[in-house]
This record gives structure tokens, sequence and C-alpha cells, in this order.
């Protein structure tokens, strides 16, 4: 990844400034993005926040009965090469570290193995990833730092999905939550009473 682009939107999420970050990858994107990836600038995901937040209180519900929940991180799939079905996962932790460098902890979760949640909204981009994969794209390189940008911009797109659904109501167990996408290491960090 262009260390340019990861220490601006690792700074802005540190800051939680989701916002400032997707503007700053809409920009890139709209710069370079002639034909494929240039609608992602436009496009968010349309999953209802309520119903991403229902979800959540779910998942923590059900882990509250098994251990103590002092985290929950969510991942979204490598959408790059998993273009059929964008989905993210959760995951529950007994440990937190507020370290946003000491990242260890989260191999160790503790709950069970949860459904899956689709995501919705970006199809355009995922048959963008598919038409760059299946043919062979990559080869010529002629679309890499379209699809590098888009990359980003996708985590960032899931990660402001995650604030929203934080903001549309009250989290079941007050607790830190992460989100960030597979083999991404820059994560949005929502805090408990800092999602407002």
């Amino acid at each position: 990844m262009d260390t340019t682009l990861e220490s601006a939107i690792d700074r802005h999420m540190r800051s939680n400034q989701v916002d400032r970050a997707a503007d700053f990858m809409e920009t890139r994107l709209r710069a370079v993005a002639k034909d494929r990836f240039a609608s992602l600038a436009e496009s968010h995901f349309t999953n209802p926040p309520g119903d991403v937040l229902a979800y959540l209180n779910e998942f923590i519900d059900a882990c509250r009965t098994r251990c103590d929940v002092r985290a929950v991180y969510l991942e979204m799939n490598g959408f790059d090469i998993n273009y059929d079905r964008w989905y993210f996962d959760p995951f529950a932790y007994t440990d937190y570290s507020a370290d946003p460098d000491d990242l260890d902890w989260l191999c160790d979760w503790v709950s069970p193995q949860w459904p899956t949640m689709t995501l919705t909204g970006l199809e355009q981009t995922q048959d963008d990833f598919r038409w760059y994969m299946e043919n062979r794209i990559y080869e010529n390189k002629t679309h890499d730092t379209e699809v590098e940008i888009a990359a980003c911009l996708v985590t960032v797109r899931f990660v402001q999905l995650i604030q929203a659904s934080l903001q549309s109501g009250t989290l079941i167990c007050p607790v830190p939550v992460l989100a960030t996408a597979h083999d991404f290491e820059i994560h949005g960090r929502f805090l408990p009473g800092e999602t407002k």
C-alpha cells in the first residue's frame, strides 16, 4: 500500500475523523479513475444503520451469556478477491488494549462462530473488482492506482457504516468497537460515548 495513503487514513482514523478519511480518498479516486472504480467516490453501503446495530446487539447479547464482553471487532471479508459477496464477521473479546499500535489481542477472540452480515450498495464496485481480477488486468498494471485507492476507500466506507450504525441507537453493552477489512492494518475505533 502507498505509505502516503496509509498514513493519511491512519491519522484520520486515530482522531475519529472517518468522514475526512473518506473525503481524502474520494478526492484521490476522482483524480485517477476515469472508467472503472469511479462510481465508488459517490457510493456508500446501503445497509440500514439500525439493522446493523440490531445485528451487533444480538451478537453481543449472545456472547454475554458466555463471557464478559470487553470489546468487539468487525472485519469485512477480503473483498478485492472475493467480489461475489461482501460481508463482515463479528468477534468478541474479554481483553482489550487501548493502545492503537497493540493489536495482538485481536487474535484471541472468545465468541462463537456467528452468521455474517451481507453488505449492500457497492455492487458496481464489486463488479469493478470482478472485472479487474477475472480479466487479469493486474498483469497490465493499467488500473493499479485506482485499485489501491478503491480498496482503501471500500474499507473506509465500511468504517463509515459502522460509525453510522453506532450513532443510530444504543449498543447493548458499552464497549469499544473496532472495524476494518481483512488484511488492513488501519482500524476505525469507536469508544463508548464517542460515537455521537
